[in-house]
């Protein structure tokens, strides 16, 4: 197959349109609605209740993905995510239940001790852009994808890598040589390197549609690998599994500067993936890397604040004491309304606590002039640490927990000037403002003015 054959082969590709519901002021519980923009490995997510959608009369597919079995419907069969759950932006997962993917059993089997870790797709760059490629496969060797892929890593090793860390930070080298070696072994991480650096370079010339598609083509060849990976986690892939989940939480940081604002519906989704993939996938790879000197994960971790020594463990006497919060009390304070209308259980109010702890523990790095460095790692692995609690908070829109979740978001303004931070968190905290009432608002003041320049942690 030519090069010109190639390219004219790859179709426009859907863009995924995100329905919010309407943002109120008066907060009760709202309609739960995910933000369509993210993507991630939710563990267990395949038990759960996946979304209907009109029923289309085609001949069974054999050989198609087990919702398109389900249904009834034809599958055309496209990994990892079939054309039938890419339009109804359902969990597509493939392979028969109670075998690996790419193997036939009968449709009653009820073991699913080796299902593959189901995956949801949601590739957008921007609402304003679409791209010209819809095809999951393999890209077929070729002249045109050798020149693309060694342009991404020459751009990768020159210049995405060094957006990975803080300038003069011990661990860039680690970025730019050790785990492009790495990568080298994994197609998973392989994939996620090119995933992420063409959406820099998307970033950079938003205009050229291939950098787009080149994008939204390698986002479906990590996910279909790292879900492989993450399925049979050992001691030869683990590394590699972990160090693609950083580049999927960086993507999905970069989203956040693409997701529409109005009506407002907070990131929860940004949330969810960010804490499965950060501690529940980063717990199971220990196992794996905690003796293993050539690990990169390992040094990672091990440098990572607010961890016990020797091992992925939170240590919560660190992460939360309640000496971090007391310059954030007011933001636990409760009215006498509050009292009457405000939901509140122990289970409620630790997660509030925790959360501020963490949020103090920040503020008080930068008053001690802590390293930049590990400032910046504080603030990236918030949404690994927070407990699952407080993002159901957050998933249910109670002013509390956006105001508090505004005060994490103050913080990344300081670090705009990463590509794949952006303006992200002074979008979130306008939008949290606008969603709050009147007397929400008042807590809102620190916030408002750090995304404004008047707080600045240099």
């Amino acid at each position: 197959m030519s090069d010109t054959q190639e390219t004219n082969r790859e179709e426009a590709a859907d863009q995924v349109a995100s329905k919010a519901p309407k943002s109120s002021k008066e907060k009760g519980k709202q309609p739960e609605v995910m933000d369509t923009m993210f993507v991630g490995w939710v563990p267990g997510s395949q038990n759960e209740p996946r979304k209907t959608a009109p029923r289309l009369h085609h001949k069974k597919s054999r050989t198609g993905c087990q919702q398109c079995r389900a249904r009834r419907v034809k599958c055309n069969e496209v990994h990892p995510v079939c054309g039938s759950c890419a339009r109804h932006q359902t969990t597509c997962v493939w392979g028969r239940p109670g075998q690996s993917p790419g193997r036939s059993n009968s449709p009653g089997s009820s073991n699913t001790s080796s299902k593959p870790k189901p995956y949801t797709i949601r590739p957008k760059l921007s609402p304003n852009l679409t791209s010209t490629s819809s095809d999951w496969d393999e890209p077929p060797e070729s002249r045109f994808r050798r020149i693309t892929e060694l342009h991404l890593m020459h751009h990768y090793m020159a210049i995405t890598s060094k957006t990975m860390t803080m300038p003069g930070d011990r661990a860039a080298p680690e970025w730019t040589v050790s785990i492009p070696k790495v990568a080298l072994k994994h197609n998973s991480l392989l994939y996620s390197i090119y995933t992420f650096t063409a959406m820099h370079i998307a970033k950079l010339d938003p205009g050229n549609l291939e950098n787009i598609a080149a994008y939204q083509r390698y986002m479906g060849l990590t996910l279909r690998e790292h879900r492989d990976e993450v399925g049979v986690l050992s001691r030869a892939n683990a590394d590699a599994a972990c160090l693609t989940s950083n580049f999927l939480r960086a993507i999905n940081f970069a989203l956040l500067q693409d997701r529409p604002m109005e009506p407002y519906t907070p990131p929860t989704e940004w949330l969810q993936m960010s804490s499965s993939t950060g501690r529940g996938l980063n717990v199971e790879a220990w196992k794996f890397i905690a003796d293993d000197g050539n690990s990169i994960m390992r040094s990672m971790i091990s440098n990572a604040p607010g961890l016990k020594t020797g091992g992925w463990l939170r240590d919560d006497t660190v992460l939360f004491r309640e000496s971090n919060r007391q310059d954030l009390l007011h933001l636990l304070r409760r009215t006498d309304s509050d009292l009457v209308e405000e939901p509140w259980n122990d289970e409620i109010q630790k997660a509030y606590e925790t959360t501020t702890s963490y949020i103090g523990s920040v503020q008080l790095s930068i008053a001690a002039k802590e390293n930049t460095s590990n400032i910046f790692r504080r603030l990236i692995i918030f949404p690994t640490v927070v407990y699952t609690e407080f993002i159901d908070l957050v998933k249910e829109q109670r002013p509390r927990a956006l105001v508090i979740l505004a005060h994490f978001f103050a913080f990344l303004w300081d670090f705009r000037d990463f590509w794949w931070i952006g303006d992200c968190g002074r979008r979130e905290v306008r939008a949290i403002e606008n969603a709050l009432n009147e007397e929400w608002r008042e807590l809102m003041v620190w916030p408002l003015q750090a995304v404004d320049d008047v707080y600045g942690s240099s």
